[in-house]
């Protein structure tokens, strides 16, 4: 009987003699489904206790059951790691931002995804799989890449050097320039560089003198750190020439060095690509 009435929760065993209270709860139920006494019956009430032998833990907030998860759906979690989608259907990468923090991979392994992209990482590459072509897009605005101590090929591997680009245009004339003066250029975009010569007149009549304004020393230097009539750029004698290698004659200055004041002027002959 449950507390003198067998309808009720809770049985107590013992009931002539006052026993103690077995916990249930009845279930008003006709067929319960599992043979011909199925009826109305009492479920007992059962706490856990996750103890080993000789110990107990009864389950609690504090005190959890110890839980395994082995396999989600169709996904195996035995060996350690859960898959992750970016979307419900599966078919989109998780996207990670991380923003003021270090972040150090020491190895990482790709499984039937794709690394779409490392932004502001430093990074080697130690082996790349037959088959897989690199691009390079947008490093340092220019889709170049620097590369930095020794390079090696392995064997096997040929280059075909007979189609190397060739400059497009070219930049030619000569320029006057004196000590007073500090010379700039226009903006004209080099694919290899520029010549610059100083060019003495007075060998125009294969004589010694000056047949015209030159003779001078020219000074060559970089936007900004050169002043007229400077020498703290690349000093030039008369006939002497130097290929400078900058992307745009813009970056360029020049100027003539007074170092006898009959000689203040200079011809300075350019030719670049």
């Amino acid at each position: 009987m449950a507390n003198a009435a067998t309808a009720e929760d809770h049985v107590t065993l013992n009931i002539g003699s006052g026993g103690p209270v077995i916990a249930t709860d009845f279930v008003n139920q006709v067929d319960m489904g599992y043979g011909n006494a199925s009826g109305p019956a009492h479920f007992q009430v059962i706490k856990l206790s996750t103890g080993g032998a000789g110990e107990y833990a009864l389950l609690s907030t504090d005190s959890p059951a110890p839980v395994q998860i082995w396999k989600i759906g169709n996904t195996d979690v035995s060996e350690g790691f859960l898959a992750v989608r970016g979307n419900t259907a599966g078919t989109q990468a998780v996207p990670v931002s991380i923003s003021g923090a270090t972040l150090e991979v020491n190895d990482i392994t790709i499984l039937g995804g794709t690394l779409d992209r490392i932004l502001g990482a430093s990074c080697d590459i130690r082996s790349i799989a037959s088959g897989i072509t690199l691009s390079v897009v947008g490093v340092s605005g220019n889709n170049s890449v620097a590369v930095t101590g020794d390079v090696s090929v392995s064997s096997g591997i040929s280059a075909d050097i007979r189609s190397l680009p060739l400059p497009t245009g070219i930049t030619a004339y000569s320029k006057t320039v004196s000590d007073s003066t500090l010379q700039t250029f226009n903006s004209f975009s080099l694919s290899s560089g520029v010549k610059i010569k100083n060019y003495f007149s007075g060998l125009e009549g294969l004589t010694p003198g000056n047949s015209g304004p030159g003779g001078g020393i020219l000074c060559v230097g970089y936007t900004g750190a050169l002043s007229a009539g400077g020498s703290s750029g690349f000093l030039l004698s008369p006939g002497e020439e130097v290929f400078v290698e900058i992307d745009n004659m813009n970056r360029l200055v020049a100027t003539s060095v007074d170092y006898d004041a009959a000689e203040t002027f200079v011809i300075m002959s350019i030719l670049g690509t």
